[in-house]
C-alpha cells in the first residue's frame, strides 16, 4: 500500500515535467523562423541598394562636388549594409534592428543627395520603380517585424504559463527578446523630391 503514493508522485513528475515540451519546441521554432524573415526582407533589401546606386549613378553628371556628396552618401549606404549582413549573421536581435535603422537612415541621405544633385532623377522610370520597390521592401520588413514579436510574445507566454513553465526550466527553454525598435525610429527618414 505504501508504494502506491510513490507510484502516483512519480506519474505526476513525468507528466508535468514532459507537459507542454512539444507546445515549447514548436513556439521556438516559429519565432526562430519569424526571426530569420526578418534577415530575408533586409536582405532583399539589400539587394536593391547597388541597383539604386548605380541609377543614380548613371543619371548623374560628374560634377567634382556633386559627385563628392553622392560618393559618401553611397559610402555611408555601403558600410550600413555590411552592418546588417553581419547583424543577420550573428542571429542577435538588437544587433539586427540598429543595423535596420541606420541602413533606413543611410538609403534617406542617399535618396536626398541624390535627387536634389541630380533633380531629373526623380523624373526616371527606374528611380521610380526602384523607390516603390523599396517601399514594398520596408512594408514587408515591418510586416516581418511585427510577426517576430507575435511569435516572441506567443512563445513568451507559453513558457511561463503552469504547467509549461515546469518544462520551459527543466529543458532551459529561454525568453525571446523582442525586435525593438531603436530610438528616433519612429520617424520616417524624410526624402524630399525635387525642390
Amino acid at each position: 500500500m505504501r508504494s502506491r503514493p510513490w507510484l502516483a508522485a512519480l506519474w505526476l513528475s513525468v507528466t508535468l515535467s514532459g507537459c507542454g515540451y512539444n507546445q515549447i519546441q514548436s513556439l521556438d521554432e516559429r519565432a526562430e523562423e519569424a526571426k530569420s524573415n526578418i534577415g530575408v526582407e533586409l536582405t532583399a533589401r539589400n539587394q536593391l541598394i547597388p541597383n539604386l546606386v548605380a541609377t543614380v549613378e548613371g543619371a548623374a553628371e560628374f560634377e567634382r562636388g556633386t559627385f563628392t556628396d553622392v560618393a559618401q552618401a553611397r559610402s555611408g549606404l555601403q558600410e550600413a549594409e555590411k552592418a546588417v549582413e553581419g547583424a543577420v549573421a550573428s542571429g542577435d536581435v538588437e544587433q539586427i534592428s540598429a543595423a535596420d535603422q541606420a541602413l533606413t537612415r543611410q538609403i534617406g541621405t542617399f535618396i536626398n543627395v541624390a535627387v536634389e544633385s541630380y533633380p531629373q532623377l526623380s523624373a526616371t522610370q527606374n528611380f521610380r520603380a526602384l523607390q516603390d520597390q523599396l517601399a514594398e521592401s520596408e512594408n514587408r520588413i515591418a510586416v516581418a517585424r511585427r510577426d517576430y514579436n507575435e511569435a516572441a510574445r506567443e512563445y513568451n507566454t507559453y513558457i511561463r504559463r503552469f504547467p509549461a513553465a515546469f518544462t520551459a526550466k527543466i529543458t532551459g527553454a529561454d525568453r525571446k527578446e523582442p525586435y525593438n525598435a531603436p530610438a528616433g525610429s519612429e520617424a520616417a527618414p524624410k526624402v524630399e523630391f525635387g525642390k
